[in-house]
């Protein structure tokens, strides 16, 4: 019905009316078809085929949100990477036994595939070798499930075209036989996949000097993430990020000698221990009771990027984060023509022309200030780390 009716609205000539038609057909087909699509597809990876897809997806979203950067890379997306590892492997390897040894094939597929020059396929249709059901499998040079040999050719020819067609950027990708032109998610932008593939790469050293040294001190490297990259960071009270339980603990990103030592406990036998609860509850900062999936700096955020998208990027750790780090668009150093109908915080520039007309600037400073009156009451300091 709305797709009919944005063909209506087109034939009168009403554009933005049709437009905003079709981005609501697309919310809707996103979550009632290809959402419900993907959780099947991943699920059965996970449970009939490879155990160790499913940790390795959680350990591959929690580095993304280490880096802060789950959220602008899709969940979906990350799945698909995982996936990706398990039924393509490198060449000459298994499908990864373990979480450990997937988050790895996924952080090398990360910092080694040419997004820009090379198809990268996630084939869910392929029939699993590690499956007993069909009995002996033929000995072939290929152990696994191939990505791009298992699907039929039209359907390959079909993503390569899609592909081929797509403007040459170095941007995320990656398409399955449901979703040839990897459009359902949308593609990571360029910055971000160059940010993703420099990260991946800094991580995967770190574990191989871990490997090196026989030793894991190292290791909390991969998941710590530079945030002198970030032009501001929003830092927020504590007491009201309501995910900060989920946090890992100090001693798992500074290392066990690095943090504090527990006060030491007198023994007491279990039998004399008081009775635990069952369910774990953690303290909600409103008072509120039964606040579930209420996430005030989640709310921030999408409303920092609502406003203030044209003008800057955010990041933000899902998993009780407790800063928002933003990127200020490069296009808005240069000055523009003075104008009153302007769609951005400007300030004049005295003395300086742009086109003949008095210039004017971004105003960094006036729009940090509305971010913090915007989070008032959950940002507690802004830090400018670059001008």
């Amino acid at each position: 019905m709305l797709a009919r009716q944005a063909q209506a609205m087109e034939r009168e000539q009403l554009a933005p009316q049709a437009d905003a038609l079709r981005r609501q057909l697309r919310r809707w087909t996103r979550a009632t078809q290809w959402r419900p699509q993907h959780h099947r597809r991943i699920l059965d990876l996970c449970q009939r085929h490879h155990p160790a897809a499913s940790l390795t997806i959680r350990l591959l979203k929690r580095w993304l949100a280490r880096h802060l950067l789950l959220g602008a890379v899709p969940e979906e997306t990350a799945e698909l990477i995982a996936a990706r590892v398990f039924t393509e492997p490198f060449a000459g390897l298994a499908a990864p036994a373990s979480a450990y040894a997937g988050l790895v094939r996924c952080l090398r597929l990360l910092a080694e595939w040419r997004w820009q020059h090379d198809l990268c396929v996630v084939d869910f249709t392929a029939p699993d070798s590690n499956d007993d059901d069909d009995g002996p499998r033929a000995a072939g040079p290929r152990p696994v499930w191939a990505a791009a040999d298992g699907l039929p050719a039209d359907v390959y020819a079909a993503m390569q075209a899609a592909f081929d067609r797509a403007p040459a950027a170095d941007a995320l990708r990656l398409a399955t036989a449901d979703d040839p032109a990897a459009e359902r998610w949308g593609a990571v932008s360029p910055l971000l996949t160059r940010r993703l593939r420099a990260l991946a790469s800094a991580a995967l050293t770190a574990i191989v000097d871990c490997v090196g040294a026989g030793s894991d001190a190292a290791l909390p490297q991969a998941f710590t993430t530079p945030m002198a990259d970030y032009d501001f960071i929003l830092k927020l009270d504590k007491r009201m990020v309501c995910r900060q339980h989920e946090q890992p603990p100090a001693s798992a990103l500074h290392g066990p000698e690095d943090a504090a030592p527990e006060p030491s406990k007198p023994e007491v036998f279990k039998n004399l221990r008081p009775a635990a609860a069952r369910v774990k509850l953690h303290a909600n900062p409103f008072g509120q009771p039964r606040m579930v999936g209420f996430d005030p700096v989640a709310l921030l955020v999408r409303d920092l990027a609502r406003v203030y998208g044209d003008s800057a990027l955010f990041f933000h750790d899902v998993f009780g984060g407790r800063c928002i780090a933003g990127l200020w668009n490069p296009a808005l150093a240069k000055p523009v023509p003075f104008n009153a109908s302007a769609n951005a915080n400007v300030a004049p520039c005295p003395g300086e022309k742009a086109n003949g007309r008095p210039a004017a600037r971004f105003n960094k400073q006036a729009v940090l200030e509305e971010m913090a009156r915007l989070g008032e009451g959950l940002v507690v300091d802004v830090v400018v780390q670059n001008e």
